[in-house]
């Protein structure tokens, strides 16, 4: 059964980040270079901004074998301003 609200998926995916933010005075965003992560890390780093906690704690786990679009994706986050990099 499909419940329905008249939330936009943006909307509950910030409603939620910003509970985090609420509840924990240590945020640190997992990303692996890809889209979804991606998106997670966008979102967290808007609301960090607008709530004065910059820098957030980014983490990336190198494997040491990734596809250079997505080391070029993982260095784009990193050495943004306001990132504080765990590499």
């Amino acid at each position: 059964m499909k419940i329905y609200s008249n939330q936009t998926v943006l909307e509950a995916t910030k409603k939620r980040l910003n509970w985090i933010f609420d509840e924990f005075p240590n945020v640190v965003v997992s990303v692996s270079g890809g889209k979804d992560s991606t998106v997670v890390f966008e979102l967290s780093y808007e609301i960090a901004k607008e709530r004065g906690r910059l820098p957030l704690r980014v983490f990336f786990i190198d494997q040491e074998a990734e596809w250079g679009a997505t080391i070029e994706q993982i260095q784009s986050i990193m050495y943004r301003e306001g990132v504080d990099p765990y590499w």
